[in-house]
């Protein structure tokens, strides 16, 4: 039975590897357009403004136009500020592949490799990580002895997991359907742990003994194993501001409330807010720690995943990315 569903998962990785123009547009940054440009001479050319880093989300790239847009907004208010986009490849169709398909734990190493080397990032940076690089750029403040992050930001990021695998681009698309449903039938393999990005940070209540064994990355990061890691409660409660944006018809991250550290009751159903969840109360990796010194803040956007409007940019821009008052 083991082999079989081996091989049923290198026919499904396969299709999905050969589709993966037909990613879903939800999952990459969509700055809306239509509203009034930002006025340039309303810029505040200060200095002390930290460098920022991004790491943008599933199916998007490095150097996509949206991830690019972003950098024009945050130059736009803060002109010559050191805006590094996070790539895995320097190739945009690879670094795109490479956010679907691979090791996180292998990605992750390789990024606090790279960032050791930027000078302009040696005494600390702001950071923005947008769906999973949300996810990401945590785990990096926890593991990474070069990364200093003073402000983190994150778009809608599974930061307790997701019960869905966001591969299929029309809903209606029936045959993707029911190769993601294979797939996710299949998500403890380690063939798929280690190979299919969301895998790794899928998490089900209902199957949260199968999760904790298995979990490529997710359980580790959270600190939910029985072994504790003291070091990623220390690392990641020193930042000085976590700021949780959640949209509010999201229909890619599932559960959406997931973005805000909002766990559920499998068997009731209910939800469990934010300062009631094991992760909190047992403060795994220094979230309670933050909260009770007033350092996360929680803001939402009506919209579906992703869809982020110039002006909300802005003030995220303005408020946590400007110099210390």
């Amino acid at each position: 039975m083991h082999l079989s569903g081996i091989v049923n998962f290198q026919h499904v990785f396969s299709l999905l590897s050969a589709s993966i123009n037909h990613i879903p547009s939800e999952v990459s940054l969509d700055i809306n357009n239509h509203l009034p440009s930002i006025d340039n001479h309303q810029t505040t050319n200060v200095e002390n403004v930290k460098p920022v880093v991004l790491w943008h989300g599933l199916g998007d790239n490095y150097n996509s136009s949206g991830m690019n847009k972003v950098k024009d907004i945050i130059n736009s208010i803060y002109p010559d500020t050191f805006v590094y986009s996070i790539a895995i490849d320097e190739d945009p169709s690879t670094d795109q592949q490479r956010s679907m398909f691979g090791d996180a734990n292998v990605e992750l190493e390789q990024v606090c490799e790279t960032l050791s080397t930027i000078p302009e990032l040696e005494r600390g940076f702001n950071a923005i990580g947008f769906s999973q690089g949300g996810v990401f750029i945590r785990a990096l403040i926890e593991r990474c002895p070069f990364v200093k992050v003073h402000n983190l930001v994150t778009f809608g990021s599974p930061h307790l997991g997701i019960m869905e695998l966001p591969l299929c681009k029309d809903p209606k698309d029936w045959l993707c359907k029911a190769r993601n449903g294979l797939l996710k039938k299949q998500v403890w393999f380690d063939s798929v742990q280690k190979r299919v990005i969301p895998a790794q940070y899928f998490r089900d209540r209902a199957q949260i003994d199968k999760y904790l064994e298995h979990s490529n990355l997710l359980a580790d990061i959270n600190n939910e194993r029985v072994e504790k890691n003291s070091t990623y409660r220390d690392n990641f409660s020193s930042i000085n501001k976590l700021v949780l944006v959640t949209f509010t018809e999201d229909t890619t991250l599932v559960p959406k409330d997931s973005a805000a550290f909002i766990d559920f009751d499998p068997e009731t159903g209910t939800i469990i807010p934010f300062a009631e969840t094991d992760l909190y109360q047992r403060d795994y990796i220094g979230l309670k720690q933050l909260h009770e010194q007033n350092k996360v803040e929680f803001l939402s956007i009506e919209a579906d995943h992703m869809k982020i409007t110039e002006n909300f940019l802005r003030e995220v821009t303005i408020n946590y990315l400007g110099p210390e008052i």
